[in-house]
C-alpha cells in the first residue's frame, strides 16, 4: 500500500522543503546528494614485507592524522587494513613453518623405517 503512495509522499516532502521545512529539506537533500562514504585517500604507506613493518606503517598513519590529512576514523580504518595484512603474513609464515616440520617429520620417519 505504501508503494502506491510513494509518489504522493515524495511530492509532499518536496513541497514542504520548498515551503521552508528544514527537516524536509534535509531529507530531500540526503536523497538527492547523499554524503559520500568510503572515499579513497591517496598516500603512500611503507612496504609491508614483514610484520615488523606494521610499526612503520602505523607511524605514517599517526603522522597523517597529526598533520590533519586523515581523520581519526579514516586512520582507524587504515590501521585495520594493516592489521589484517599483518595477520595474513603471520598465517602464511605459520603455514610455511608447519609444512617444513611436516616434511622433516616425514623424512625422519622414512629414514628410521617407522
Amino acid at each position: 500500500m505504501l508503494e502506491e503512495e510513494a509518489e504522493a509522499i515524495a511530492c509532499k516532502a518536496i513541497e514542504l522543503a520548498k515551503d521552508g521545512d528544514i527537516a524536509a529539506m534535509r531529507m530531500c537533500l540526503d536523497r538527492l546528494a547523499p554524503a559520500r562514504k568510503g572515499e579513497s585517500i591517496a598516500f603512500e604507506l611503507p612496504s609491508l614485507g614483514k610484520a615488523a613493518d606494521a610499526v612503520t606503517a602505523a607511524a605514517k598513519i599517526v603522522a597523517l592524522v597529526a598533520a590533519g590529512d586523515l581523520s581519526p576514523c579514516e586512520a582507524a580504518d587504515l590501521a585495520k587494513v594493516v592489521d589484517v595484512y599483518v595477520q595474513a603474513l603471520a598465517t602464511e609464515g605459520f603455514e610455511e613453518r608447519l609444512a617444513k616440520l611436516e616434511a622433516a617429520a616425514s623424512e625422519s620417519s622414512r629414514n628410521t623405517g617407522a
